[in-house]
């Protein structure tokens, strides 16, 4: 009895399985289910206002749609008829390409031109600053109605100084080709972002450059054509690609101040969709040119990048 008792004492004991540990995420999904999370907003708002009626038009370019009817399937009709049929699409295109090659250009020579004036040390340059600026925050609606007023033949500010100096008075918006350059000129009204651009750019250029070059000799317009402007080429190419892209789209300036224009010379390829979408009702076929107009734009933005190479300078630049 005493040997079982003993044999009993001695048994070992059965030994607990161990508690499996609990599961969690490692700390790089957490991070990355958060990201996620906190860019949600913006996924959800990009496939729902952006990605989504960018598919649905280019499914609408391939049909007759009016906005009342169902969509009706009728292959490249719409952009066959828009290259060898439609007047109106080959001069709205070059009125918007003339719009595109000069508006973009003046733009950005006048934005040059004003940051080179307010990057000299001058008094008060707080102030011109925010007076070159100041036109941006105005309101397209607002400046043309107010450039309209400037450009009247009859009483516009523009002809009434130029009457002093015995100049006859000028139809800046009833001439067919006029119009054009008058509306290009008016762009300089906006020129403070440009500016604004370059100006920070040639801030960002180092004062030991333009000191070499002038213990060498060299003159201060020669030190702009040879440090300044070659420096500032990497701004000049945005401000080129987005000019571009915004001149593409040019419409509320001539829509409100000239309308279509003598002879349809303010016709612009944005002001003919808005026609063909939302005065005739021609969905489908304003959709053929909205894409037209994006690979148009697509085409020549990349053929500016390719070429950004032979002409853009930086300053880390072998």
């Amino acid at each position: 009895m005493e040997e079982v008792a003993a044999s009993k004492e001695t048994a070992p004991t059965a030994v607990e399985a161990p508690k499996k540990p609990k599961p969690h995420l490692k700390k790089k999904t957490k991070e990355g289910m958060l990201g996620y999370a906190f860019a949600s907003v913006w996924i959800i708002g990009f496939l729902c206002f952006t990605l989504y009626p960018l598919g649905t038009s280019l499914y609408y370019s391939f049909t007759n749609y009016n906005k009342v009817d169902a969509p009706v399937f009728v292959g490249f009709n719409n952009y066959v008829y828009l290259f060898t049929q439609d007047p109106f699409f080959w001069k709205s295109l070059g009125n918007t390409l003339f719009q595109v090659v000069f508006g973009t250009l003046f733009s950005i020579v006048i934005g040059l031109l004003m940051a080179v004036l307010l990057n000299k040390p001058i008094k008060g340059l707080g102030i011109w600053r925010t007076i070159f600026y100041l036109p941006n925050v105005v309101s397209s609606v607002a400046m043309a109605l107010l450039w309209t007023w400037m450009f009247n033949k009859n009483y516009g500010l523009i002809n009434e100084f130029l009457g002093l100096f015995g100049i006859p008075k000028i139809d800046w918006l009833g001439g067919e080709h006029l119009v054009k350059i008058s509306l290009i000129l008016m762009s300089a009204w906006g020129g403070g972002i440009s500016a604004l651009f370059y100006l920070g750019a040639m801030k960002g250029i180092p004062n030991h450059l333009y000191e070499a070059a002038s213990i060498a000799g060299v003159s201060k317009a020669h030190q702009f054509w040879t440090i300044t402007l070659p420096l500032c080429t990497p701004t000049t190419l945005f401000m080129l690609i987005t000019g571009i892209i915004g001149n593409f789209q040019y419409f509320t300036m001539a829509y409100i101040m000239v309308g279509k224009g003598t002879n349809y010379s303010a016709y612009y390829l944005a002001y003919y969709l808005y026609d063909k979408a939302f005065m005739d009702n021609q969905l489908g076929y304003a959709s053929a040119i909205s894409w037209v107009m994006f690979l148009v734009v697509i085409l020549v933005v990349v053929a500016i990048w390719k070429t950004s190479k032979y002409w853009v300078h930086y300053l880390d630049q072998d």
